[in-house]
């Protein structure tokens, strides 16, 4: 303010280019101004197709497209016979698999997946899709966007960086846990560990194999989650089944969380505001939102969300109950 009275010929200079706290109110300001008009419900049709379809990782601007900040996805389509060039990125990697079959060459193991399943990819893992059936397949790949801010989203597709192959491959040389005798200790077994279970976790989910519970939030099956031995542990990933009529529970939690409508319609209440989806429609689920799902079709509607582990869970991650699912039985 100082510096602004005694040079009045610079007091056009935008509030945000300067590094203090009126700047940033007005940075969260805008951001929150944003957050509000920008849609709940997105058709990934109405964008270009490419890989990211609610914002490219590589950028660093946020809310343009969707009002979340750290989550994007993108969806891959494979006709049969369709074989994609290998390649690899630091960041781990999810697919859930929509519709069909096919197989992810992994360092030269096949992993085969069918609709249902989720694929699993480690960080700095070589992959390519192969789309084995008559039929091809579809696939949701969620992904979390904080890679690009930490200057950690390498992508190789021809010719591999050999230092940066190097690092990596000493780091999974590492099998001995150390004895913990200090808290140190405890963060230098933490690799060894996270070794082992690249080498012994599922590379695919099958979700015949994951169990559906009845919670308050509605019927859901949890694929991963904060317990789940997997070599993937960005994002958490579970499936919403609601019958025709019938609504989920309503609560509210501080990190964001999206979900493709894999089949059925519906709509969101978001804090009394009514946004309708049916399948195919991404919902975006805004930081400290109360939220809730309603089937108001003829058939089961299926829902799969996903939300970032990390910043979920340990950053006043708890989830705030409000109202339970029209099927909760007390």
């Amino acid at each position: 303010m100082k510096r602004d009275r005694e040079h009045p010929e610079k007091q056009e200079t935008s509030a945000e280019n300067y590094y203090d706290y009126e700047a940033r109110f007005v940075k969260q300001k805008r951001e929150q101004e944003r957050i509000n008009v920008l849609p709940r419900v997105i058709k990934p049709a109405m964008f270009a197709k490419g890989e990211f379809a609610l914002g490219d990782m590589r950028v660093f601007s946020r809310y343009t497209v969707a009002p979340l900040s750290s989550l994007t996805c993108g969806f891959l389509e494979m006709k049969p016979g369709i074989q994609l060039a290998p390649k690899r990125m630091v960041p781990s990697a999810i697919a859930y698999i929509m519709e069909g079959s096919g197989e992810s060459i992994q360092e030269n193991a096949r992993f085969s997946f069918r609709a249902g399943d989720v694929l699993i990819i480690p960080p700095y893992a070589t992959y390519q899709f192969v789309a084995t059936s008559d039929e091809g397949f579809r696939a949701w790949l969620p992904q979390v966007r904080i890679w690009h801010g930490q200057g950690l989203l390498w992508r190789e597709q021809l010719e591999a960086d050999r230092e940066r192959e190097a690092i990596f491959q000493a780091r999974r040389r590492v099998t001995i846990t150390p004895a913990t005798r200090t808290r140190y200790d405890w963060f230098l077994a933490r690799l060894a560990e996270e070794n082992r279970i690249e080498r012994e976790a599922p590379r695919v989910i099958r979700g015949t194999d994951c169990s559906w519970e009845l919670t308050r939030q509605g019927k859901l099956k949890f694929y991963i989650s904060r317990w789940t031995e997997v070599a993937a542990a960005a994002l958490d990933l579970m499936m919403q089944e609601i019958r025709p009529g019938e609504h989920s529970g309503e609560h509210r939690h501080i990190f964001e969380e999206l979900l493709l409508v894999v089949k059925g319609r519906g709509y969101d209440l978001h804090e009394g505001t009514r946004h309708p989806w049916e399948a195919g429609d991404l919902i975006c689920i805004p930081p400290m939102i109360s939220h809730q799902h309603v089937n108001d079709g003829t058939d089961t509607t299926q829902l799969i969300s996903v939300w970032s582990r990390q910043p979920g869970h340990e950053y006043l991650g708890g989830i705030e109950q409000i109202g339970d699912a029209s099927d909760w039985i007390r």
